[in-house]
Formats: structure tokens, sequence, C-alpha cells
């Protein structure tokens, strides 16, 4: 395993707490969310969904594109044999590889007894209900938030885990936190992929909420030429989009992601039906997960 660098620019966003995207100066998307929820309850065989994804994960080399929340430390300990991630914002590419770099990096308080790790944190922050962990801070806020809105706890763990990648940058002597887990990040979109890469394909690739979502790439025609550049990644193996489908979040509330083809599946784009192989309609609630593959034509 390679280790995790940081460049000096990284490092410098990471100390001086730089939250906001480069791109479009919005909060980074560095830490687990409800699709990161649900995918590694599927995952770990703790909710039934109707598309096995593990058969694509377990002992595959994996392409993320864009590498939002913690997908990718998800997949590498589902068992994946490698995790490529490309995100276009280098902000948050910065975190995540810091959060791998440092990933069991730990205060201990005065007794010597260890407070969680980044590691650890990350893992409080994937349950759908985060467990009530000891922090430096002490417990009666966390206990509070946590009985009554487990959002302020998960901001609680969210901003205790930033501070703690600050303190491993500022460490005198070097020490080995990484994650033995094969992850390697880069900044780019899907062209600097094809560049890079050249002649390493993939036998997966999962894109998560970029495909007709608003700031992602919203037009049809966009989403085609995506698709098409992405199978020659992955000429053998299937490409999983989520979300695929144009419903609320929660049936009758909630957010509504896929929503600016005109079409209610993804797979309903005409150009893209050569390439259908099956998909989900139920994952995450209603949002979908579309599978794509070369295989199909």
């Amino acid at each position: 395993m390679n280790p995790t660098l940081l460049n000096s620019q990284e490092k410098k966003w990471l100390l001086t707490s730089k939250f906001k995207r480069i791109y479009d100066n919005k909060e980074v998307l560095i830490y687990p969310m409800g699709a990161e929820r649900y995918l590694s309850a599927v995952l770990k065989g703790k909710k039934r969904a109707q598309y096995d994804i593990a058969a694509d994960i377990q002992d595959k080399d994996v392409l993320v594109i864009p590498g939002y929340g913690n997908t990718a430390f998800l997949f590498a300990e589902a068992g994946a044999k490698s995790v490529t991630v490309y995100d276009k914002d280098p902000v948050t590419i910065a975190w995540v590889k810091a959060f791998k770099k440092y990933y069991h990096y730990r205060e201990y308080n005065s007794q010597g007894k260890p407070y969680p790790s980044i590691g650890e944190l990350l893992t409080a922050l994937t349950a759908w209900y985060p467990p009530l962990i000891s922090l430096p801070t002490g417990s009666f806020k966390g206990a509070v938030c946590w009985l009554l809105n487990p959002k302020f706890l998960r901001r609680i763990y969210i901003f205790y885990m930033l501070t703690l990648v600050r303190q491993a940058l500022q460490l005198s002597v070097k020490h080995e936190f990484e994650l033995d887990k094969n992850i390697q990040f880069y900044v780019g979109e899907l062209k600097d992929v094809v560049q890079q890469q050249k002649k390493v394909t993939f036998d997966t690739a999962f894109v998560p909420y970029l495909l007709g979502v608003r700031n992602g790439i919203e037009h049809e025609r966009d989403i085609v030429a995506f698709i098409q550049q992405l199978i020659q990644l992955v000429p053998k193996g299937h490409i999983l989009v989520n979300p695929s489908r144009d419903t609320k979040e929660f049936h009758f509330f909630g957010q509504q992601y896929f929503v600016t083809t005109g079409h209610p599946e993804i797979q309903m784009i005409e150009e893209l039906k050569a390439y259908v192989m099956s998909g989900d309609r139920y994952w995450f609630k209603t949002q979908g997960l579309a599978v794509f593959t070369a295989q199909s034509t």
C-alpha cells in the first residue's frame, strides 16, 4: 500500500479549517449522510435490497466519482480489492485523504483512557442513530443531543473529527495512523480519469448524486456522454448510478434529486437504453439505483 501524501496546499486548507468547496463555495460533503448510512447497511447485510451491490464490490477494482461522504471507506471495508476516488473539488479530496492518513489517530485523557479515533467517529456517523461515545468535551452535552436530536450529535462528532485531523497534522513526531486499505484519491473529472488512468480499467464504477442532479451533470446529452466515456473504463463490469428516479425521497415528502432531464428514470433516456442491465427502484426508499454495462449492447 502506497502511503497517502498531503501537499502543502492541502495541509493549509486543513489547518485553516476550510470547509467550502472551491467551485461553488458550498460546504464540503465529507461525512456520512443518509445515502452512505443506507449503503453501509446493505453492504453489511443489515438491510435487504433488490440489487446485490456487494457482488460488485468484493474483490473488485472500484471507481468512485464523485467522492461524496465516506463511500470509499465503506467499499474498502466491504472487501474491494482497490478503490479509486475522483472528485473535482480539491478541498473535498484533501479532507478524505486526511481521514485515511490519520484514520487511527486519537486523543487520550489524563488517565490514559482513549477517546474515539477518526475512523471510529466515521463509523459512529455511519450509524442510523449515532451511538453516544465519550469525547473530551464531556458526556452531558452529547447525552442531551443524543436524546433530543441525532443531527446535533452528528455535528459534534464531525467537528471533533476535523479537530483531530488538525492535531495529527501538527504532530512533531510522525506516527503511522493510516488505514491499511488500498484507496487512492485524485482531484479531477471523468475526462481526467480517462487521461490519467489510460490503460487501467475497473470492475465497477459507482456514481452518486451527479447525473440528472441540479449542479451536477444536468443535461441529457452530457449524461449520455458521461456514461459512454465511463464504459471505456468499465468495459466488462457494472456502472452503478444513484439516484436514478424522479421521485420524492420518502414517498410523500423529502427532497427530489434526479430532476433535470424530464425523464422519470435515467433508464428512460433513449441513448442509454442499450446499456441498461438492471437496477433497484426502491434503493434508499424511492431514489433508485440504475445499473449500466457495455455487455448489454
